[in-house]
């Protein structure tokens, strides 16, 4: 699993029946900043993930990928390799908080 940022949507008018009708994000790998846990960074790293909660732009989310991507209930059966299994409220590491989700995060 990785957190990740949701920065975008991808849309594709032509797919297999089995991704049809499922809601398509761009989310942007994220780790803790330093040695003395802060803040969010991005790694550079981006994938496509299946949204199964209603996740929206903004929104820091929890993924995972791989054949786990396909063990949840929306996703058996359909070729995924990265689904959005958690929406994140906080994060804490070292003590420190490095993320609260705010009313206006997205």
């Amino acid at each position: 699993m990785f957190i990740g940022k949701v920065t975008g949507s991808v849309v594709a008018s032509q797919k297999i029946e089995s991704v049809v009708g499922r809601k398509l994000l761009l989310v942007q790998a994220m780790t803790v900043e330093g040695d003395t846990p802060g803040a969010l960074a991005s790694t550079g790293r981006v994938a496509v993930a299946i949204d199964t909660l209603g996740a929206g732009e903004g929104d820091i989310v929890l993924v995972t990928q791989g054949s786990s991507a396909r063990l949840t209930e929306s996703t058996k059966n359909v070729p995924t390799d990265a689904v959005i299994v958690g929406i994140i409220e906080e994060i804490q590491s070292g003590g420190k908080g490095v993320y609260k989700k705010s009313r206006s995060s997205r």
